[in-house]
């Protein structure tokens, strides 16, 4: 009676498996084509292919493509190969905000390259340019966390760094003070010329991320972005000005 119930079990548990199982084309990275029926078993994160009365086992950086039916939907499912650590995103987009810059929503063009850390956790350096009422140079870290190792996920982003003047002041600024007045008597108020010395930069967000193939995504991206603009000028006159921008950029991936 026992061996009746493992065997009952054994034919359930098989016809479950080949239930779920697929019929199409599995490519392989080495070359090689199979064709049969094919599941991604996501507690061990394999693929098992049955092709020509044989049985494989292959683990998910070995497989290079699938196509069949659903699957697309069971390549989403799969976790990502490994092959490449290294991956870079280039972005465009606008900085839209407060008015005191000349431009409404400055365009933004930045290029990081990222190091995966774990599936899920990179960290890598970047920098751009950022059109304000000069151009600057944002030059950052960033630490992006991806919300699931998939084709297609949401993730997180921080850069933090600095803005490098690029090209010298085209505007006339009022309101500027002595940076080192800070008691009676009131500092006298000027206007001129000043000289873009940079500052601070900080960009937390949100985005998500779809790959079209091992090489290839995009990805859109929400965040806030703060940054203090120093100008400095004559007899230690000087002025800051503190930006608060939405990020909106879109991006492309490269691995």
């Amino acid at each position: 009676m026992n061996k009746f119930y493992l065997l009952l079990f054994a034919l359930l548990f098989t016809s479950s498996v080949f239930a779920q199982s697929e019929k199409g084309y599995v490519y392989l990275k080495n070359g090689t084509i199979l064709k049969g029926k094919y599941q991604f078993v996501e507690d061990s994160g394999k693929w098992r292919v049955e092709s020509a009365g044989n049985i494989w086992v292959f683990d998910s950086a070995e497989i290079d493509s699938v196509v069949g039916s659903h699957a697309m939907r069971m390549i989403e499912m799969k976790t990502l190969p490994q092959d490449s650590r290294l991956f870079y995103r280039a972005e465009m987009g606008v900085l839209a905000g407060n008015s005191r810059n000349s431009q409404s929503a400055p365009f933004s063009v930045t290029g990081t390259v990222n190091y995966l850390i774990t599936p899920q956790f990179s960290a890598g350096a970047g920098f751009g340019v950022d059109y304000y009422k000069e151009s600057y140079l944002p030059a950052f870290l960033n630490v992006e966390y991806k919300v699931r190792n998939s084709w297609s996920t949401p993730y997180f982003f921080v850069k933090v760094g600095c803005q490098i003047p690029i090209e010298d002041s085209r505007e006339l600024y009022y309101d500027v003070w002595p940076v080192w007045s800070s008691v009676l008597p009131q500092p006298v108020y000027n206007y001129g010329t000043l000289d873009p010395k940079g500052g601070i930069l900080v960009n937390p967000g949100i985005g998500y991320t779809h790959l079209f193939s091992p090489g290839f995504g995009m990805s859109f991206g929400l965040g806030y972005q703060f940054h203090r603009l120093h100008y400095k000028g004559e007899k230690d006159y000087g002025l800051d000005i503190d930006y608060n921008r939405l990020t909106i950029k879109l991006g492309f991936l490269f691995n």
